[in-house]
């Protein structure tokens, strides 16, 4: 006798509705954090992918998530949320925050949160778009950070996803500069990110044999440099400089951005320092890595970080652990109050045992 297949049927509704952002610059491992958190609450929740970082929540433009639609770019590079640094949510200029979403977008988006039916919002940001976070979540919201940034500069973390990638890339290219040097007798400069934090160029620096460092932390003089550079007595090295390093007496160098605003963009250092060595006897160029370094596939050691991290930020949403933002320390992924964690930078410690490590090893950081 066959079986019957007149059974009940039995209707599956998803007790809670969560949303994830992604915020301010593009970033390696956005996607496999994404993925990670689909992965750990699918089973329990109906997930919104918001456009655009917190515009997406102002404009209710988001998408259904599930791990068919995550999956196939868990390792692709950029965000498949998109993302903006700009528009009606500014949260810090440098190191300051700054309190700038007007009243009338305020209350927008916080209706649209409360229509919407979402239980909770996972945002993947950086040091401005954690502090924006930050303020929803005084406003009532139920927030969950996830440290985002190739710079390394938040509180609470020892480590952000992107991080490795972009030391990874900076690292190759002193590599390929230092042949350069090698074959022309020339000083090759490599000018990398970092606006208030130096960890890219003093890990990278590290990591790929440059003479020289320089970081927004420790201020330099041309002069001591080309002394330096002089003393060593060969015509060819690698100096490695963050975008953020300041000329003492002339602080940070900002360029034309050439773009649609008159806006003035944070670079240029590195031309600085070739042009002071080409006048004074040296033979120098310098290379710019921009954006490179934060385009592109999540090496491996990100792509387990941003594992982690994801799979963290699930956990502390169902246990409600709201207010929060997932550390790295010792190891271990740790809860960490968010509004502590955006209070200031993380920073290069001019003292620390890393830079003293380099100094032994020869390098100097123009102080």
């Amino acid at each position: 006798m066959p079986k019957s297949t007149n059974y009940p049927k039995i209707l599956f509704i998803m007790s809670k509705k969560v949303g994830i952002i992604t915020g301010g610059g593009d970033c390696p491992g956005l996607n496999t954090v994404i993925d990670s958190v689909v992965k750990g609450l699918d089973k329990e929740c109906e997930i919104l992918g918001f456009y655009k970082s917190f515009e997406g929540v102002l404009n209710k433009d988001y998408t259904i998530l599930t791990r068919s639609n995550t999956n196939p770019y868990k390792f692709q590079g950029g965000t498949i949320l998109k993302s903006v640094n700009n528009g009606h949510f500014p949260g810090k200029v440098g190191t300051n925050l700054v309190s700038q979403i007007k009243p009338e977008i305020l209350e927008k988006t916080i209706h649209n949160y409360h229509e919407l039916g979402l239980d909770g919002l996972i945002v993947l940001g950086g040091d401005g778009s954690l502090s924006v976070a930050n303020e929803f979540s005084q406003h009532g919201l139920k927030i969950i950070g996830v440290p985002k940034s190739i710079d390394n500069d938040l509180l609470g973390t020892e480590f952000t996803f992107g991080f490795w990638t972009a030391v990874e890339i900076a690292t190759e290219s002193l590599d390929r500069l230092e042949t350069t040097a090698y074959s022309h007798d020339r000083v090759m400069i490599l000018e990398v990110m970092g606006r208030n934090a130096g960890w890219i160029g003093l890990y990278s620096g590290l990591a790929g044999g440059a003479n020289v460092i320089l970081l927004p932390e420790i201020g330099f003089k041309l002069e001591n440099i080309l002394k330096f550079l002089e003393k060593r007595l060969k015509p060819n090295a690698l100096i490695v400089v963050s975008e953020g390093a300041k000329l003492e007496g002339r602080g940070q160098i900002h360029k034309s951005s050439g773009g649609k605003s008159s806006e003035s963009l944070l670079g240029g250092v590195g031309d600085e320092i070739a042009s002071f060595l080409n006048k004074s006897g040296f033979d120098a160029r310098c290379t710019r890595l921009g954006h490179v370094q934060r385009g592109g596939t999540p090496n491996s050691m990100d792509r387990i970080l941003s594992r982690q991290y994801g799979s963290f930020a699930a956990e502390l949403f169902l246990k409600g652990k709201f207010g929060s933002m997932v550390g790295y320390e010792n190891g271990e992924f740790v809860e960490k109050n968010l509004s502590q964690c955006v209070t200031s930078l993380k920073q290069v410690d001019a003292s620390s045992q890393i830079v003293e490590l380099a100094k032994k090893m020869g390098v100097y950081f123009g102080g």
